[in-house]
């Protein structure tokens, strides 16, 4: 796949996360386990990225790997 497309996609699906977020934690629906587990995920993807890149990995990888993260993050919230 062409890296443009992915990071693309990736950008569209990070801004579908970022939007049901902002609107849980407007409406008073976003909980502290919520936020904490936002937190802790993007260092955790951080850490992972790095481990990637370590083992020799290139920039596809790690945008796959993030575009992963995002959409289990939309599915999940999706179902809220």
């Amino acid at each position: 796949m062409l890296f443009w497309y992915s990071a693309l996609t990736l950008m569209a699906d990070a801004l579908q996360v970022i939007d049901m977020r902002f609107r849980q934690i407007a409406t008073g629906t976003g909980t502290a386990d919520e936020i904490f587990l936002m937190v802790t995920e993007k260092l955790d993807a951080a850490a992972e990225a790095r481990a990637i890149l370590f083992r020799g990995g290139d920039c596809d990888q790690i945008v796959d790997h993030y575009r992963r993260i995002v959409a289990a993050n939309v599915e999940r919230l999706s179902t809220r």
